[in-house]
């Protein structure tokens, strides 16, 4: 079990077929983790519903929810657990 709840960045970054994302849960929690472009628009949820704690990867094709693929350029990725929130940056090249 992780010591700490964080959130780590993307690798690779840039990144072109996929990327891979981890993150960890000291405790057992409600997880939102989505992927955002620039405007503020989610465009895809990667995680979401109660996990229980330890160390999670996830990884994203570049695909939106209608399984799409999106233009490059600079995207957001948030984890949202209880009231702790992360954010980080991650740069798609096609």
């Amino acid at each position: 079990v992780p010591p700490a709840f964080g959130l780590d960045q993307n690798h690779p970054n840039p990144f072109n077929s996929s990327a891979v994302i981890r993150f960890y849960l000291p405790q057992s929690e409600e997880v939102g983790l989505a992927v955002y472009n620039l405007a503020g628009q989610q465009v895809v949820p990667l995680a979401n519903g109660p996990h229980l704690a330890g160390v999670y990867t996830v990884r994203w094709d570049g695909r939106n929810e209608a399984d799409r693929e999106l233009a490059s350029g600079p995207y957001i990725y948030r984890l949202l657990v209880g009231e702790q929130t992360e954010t980080r940056k991650l740069l798609l090249l096609r």
